[in-house]
C-alpha cells in the first residue's frame, strides 16, 4: 500500500473574551465562585435597567443622653434657693406670731447718779480715779424676762478712760425697774499728754460710760442663748468730790418673787459725800455674730 500524505495541521487561534461591562477584565474572576463579582446582564439596547435593589440599614438602639454636670448644678442651686426662701418665710411667719402674742420690747437704762470720787493725773501722765455710779434698767416686757451675765463698765472723762468696773449679773423680771450701784477705778492708767493735761486744767468733766454684757430673755420655761449687748451712755459731766469716803462694795439687790405689779429693787449701800445726779438716756446695741444693731 501506498504513503498517503496528510496536509500539515494549523495552531488553533485564541477567541477573545468579550468585554466586561463594567470594565473588568476576565481575568478577575468571572462567574459564580469564581472568587470575584458577578457578571452584570448583557445590555439590551432599549431597554432600561431596573434600579439597584435597596437594603435598609439595620435600626440602631438611639444612645442614652447623659444630664450634664451642670445641669445638676443648676438643679442643687434651684432645690436650695427654694429651701431658703421657704426657711425664710417660715420664719417671718413665726416672728409675726411672736410679735402678736407677746409684743417684745428692748429694756432702757439711763445713769441716774455718779460720783466721781477720786481723778489724780500725776506728772508722767498716769491717772489714778475711782468712780460710784447708779444705773436704773427698766424692762418694759409683761410676760418676758431678761437674764443678764457680768456686767463690764469703762467710763471716759473728757475722752480719756479713766476707770474700769464689773457689776455682777442678774435677772430682771418682766414689769421690773431695777436700780444698780457700782463701782470704777483706774490705777496709774498712762494718757496721752495732751489729755492729763486738760484733765489737770478742768474742774467738771464730761463722762460717758459703755456697759458690755451678755443677755438671754426667758419666756415661762423657756430660756434663749444669750446675745452680746453694748449699752452706750454719754451727755452728763461730774466735778470732783471733796469728801472721799471708803469704797462700798458693789450691790445688787435680789429680784423678787415674779408678780404682775411693778416694783423697785434699790441696793442698800449709801455714799457720802458729793453726788452728781444725772438722767443720761443710754443706746442699746444688739450684736449678733459680726451685725450690730
Amino acid at each position: 500500500m501506498g504513503d498517503r500524505a496528510y496536509a500539515p495541521a494549523s495552531k488553533p487561534v485564541p477567541v477573545a473574551a468579550p468585554r466586561a461591562a463594567n470594565g473588568v477584565a476576565n481575568g478577575g474572576g468571572g462567574g459564580v465562585g469564581g472568587g470575584g463579582a458577578a457578571r452584570p446582564p448583557p445590555m439590551v439596547p432599549g431597554r432600561v435597567p431596573p434600579p439597584p435593589m435597596y437594603r435598609p440599614k439595620p435600626m440602631q438602639a438611639p444612645a442614652r443622653r447623659r444630664r450634664s454636670r451642670r445641669g445638676w448644678c443648676c438643679a442643687c442651686c434651684l432645690w436650695m434657693t427654694l429651701v431658703l426662701v421657704g426657711l425664710v418665710f417660715l420664719g417671718a411667719i413665726a416672728a409675726g406670731v411672736f410679735y402678736v402674742m407677746y409684743h417684745p420690747q428692748l429694756p432702757s437704762f439711763a445713769v441716774t447718779s455718779l460720783r466721781l470720787a477720786a481723778l489724780n493725773v500725776s506728772d508722767s501722765d498716769a491717772v489714778t480715779s475711782r468712780i460710784e455710779f447708779t444705773v436704773t434698767a427698766r424692762n418694759p416686757n409683761d410676760k418676758i424676762a431678761f437674764a443678764y451675765g457680768d456686767i463690764a463698765a469703762a467710763f471716759a472723762a473728757d475722752g480719756a478712760d479713766v476707770g474700769d468696773g464689773t457689776v455682777p449679773g442678774f435677772l430682771h423680771p418682766a414689769g421690773n425697774t431695777t436700780v444698780i450701784k457700782g463701782a470704777a477705778s483706774a490705777s496709774s492708767a498712762t494718757v496721752d499728754p495732751v489729755v492729763a493735761s486738760s484733765l489737770r486744767s478742768k474742774k467738771s468733766h464730761a463722762m460717758s460710760v459703755e456697759m458690755d454684757s451678755k443677755v438671754g430673755f426667758q419666756i415661762g420655761r423657756f430660756n434663749s442663748k444669750s446675745i452680746n449687748v453694748r449699752v452706750l451712755c454719754a451727755g452728763f459731766t461730774a466735778a470732783l468730790a471733796k469728801n472721799t469716803p471708803s469704797p462700798p462694795p458693789i450691790v445688787v439687790a435680789a429680784a423678787p418673787s415674779p408678780s404682775r405689779s411693778r416694783s423697785v429693787i434699790k441696793s442698800s449701800t449709801s455714799s457720802a459725800g458729793a453726788t452728781t445726779t444725772t438722767d443720761a438716756k443710754c443706746k442699746l446695741r444688739v450684736k449678733i455674730w459680726i451685725w450690730t444693731f
